[in-house]
């Protein structure tokens, strides 16, 4: 059975998933926007997945344009065959 750990990042809001999405592709971070798993309770339905090594760069990268950080959850997701977890990331 595979497992994949993976960086998942919840927005409140569409247009700031958009936002970040654009920066963080400026940035030449490998990103992609997918629907925001239903384990994860957010206002938006879309969220950011990306590379789990790249969340402190990620964040601080996001932090230097000046977003809302209050608006932005980091998760470290596992999934395992098609079981799926996530835990918050404090950062």
């Amino acid at each position: 059975m595979t497992t994949e750990i993976f960086l998942l990042i919840a927005i409140d809001s569409t247009h700031l998933v958009m936002q970040s999405e654009k920066i963080l592709l400026n940035n030449n971070f490998d990103i992609r926007i997918i629907p925001l798993p239903s384990e994860i309770k957010s206002s938006c339905g879309l969220s950011i997945k990306g590379d789990i090594d790249d969340t402190n760069a990620i964040f601080e990268c996001l932090k230097s344009n000046n977003l809302d950080m209050n608006l932005i959850k980091f998760f470290k997701g596992e999934k395992i065959g098609f079981k799926k977890s996530f835990s918050p990331i404090n950062l």
